[in-house]
């Protein structure tokens, strides 16, 4: 190993070690500092309180979401992507597990050893339905199998805040700032039986989505109003 492949090792070592610490105490900040406002609640109460689901959360709003439900034991999927094992580590800091793969590199496999997980551990499980390179907001296959193969509840779960960065990214992902408030909906909780044909399964995927966009809108709507009411 030459000066630069060992400089590079050490680096990388450096960012896997202080990164995963950093975004836990961000978004333990933003938490505290925050005040929280959750629509639909009834779905949370009835389903996630209740038993193991499958969280669907779009890519670019993701971030606060996956920090809330820390509460609920489970294990998230991550992509095998460079910046991955900084994701990784970080998920595993809230408490999570995850397995390593996307659509685009060992998905089959990964989504095989997350139900496993799930149904070893009655754990719950969460998916970015539109990762890892979108279409942005389009949801793919991944988490009906989940929900069909695990019998657990698919629930989308969005969140927007008054005070965020909007990267310009494919996603356009957000990250909340400390002393704003986050929105957070719960979506229409889908149960998805077996032995369904493959139209049949599509028109579910098609339902998620739909629901997912009307609680995206329904979150933001909510926020607009927030900021126009502290600006009157």
């Amino acid at each position: 190993m030459n000066k630069t492949e060992k400089g590079e090792k050490f680096w990388f070592r450096m960012v896997l070690f202080i990164v995963p610490r950093l975004v836990s105490y961000y978004f333990r900040l933003v938490d505290l500092t925050s005040r929280k406002i959750f629509l639909n609640t009834e779905y949370e109460d009835q389903i996630c309180k209740r038993m193991p689901f499958a969280c669907a959360c779009f890519h670019g709003t993701m971030l606060f979401p996956v920090y809330y439900c820390r509460r609920y034991p489970g294990v998230v999927m991550v992509s095998r992507s460079y910046d991955g094992e900084i994701i990784d580590r970080s998920i595993r800091r809230m408490g999570y597990d995850t397995v390593r793969g996307s659509s685009s590199k060992g998905g089959k496999e990964a989504l095989v050893e997350m139900i496993e997980q799930i149904k070893q551990r009655n754990y719950c499980s969460g998916l970015a339905v539109d990762a890892p390179r979108g279409p942005s907001r389009k949801v793919k296959m991944g988490i009906v199998i989940v929900g069909r193969e695990t019998g657990q509840p698919v629930v989308p779960l969005v969140s927007w805040a008054t005070r965020q960065i909007q990267f310009k990214s494919w996603d356009s992902m957000i990250l909340p700032l400390p002393f704003s408030t986050i929105v957070m909906s719960f979506g229409k909780p889908t149960f998805i039986p077996l032995g369904l044909s493959n139209d049949e399964y599509e028109k579910i995927r098609l339902d998620i989505e739909e629901e997912m966009l009307r609680v995206s809108a329904e979150t933001e709507l909510k926020v607009r109003q927030i900021k126009q009411s502290n600006h009157n």
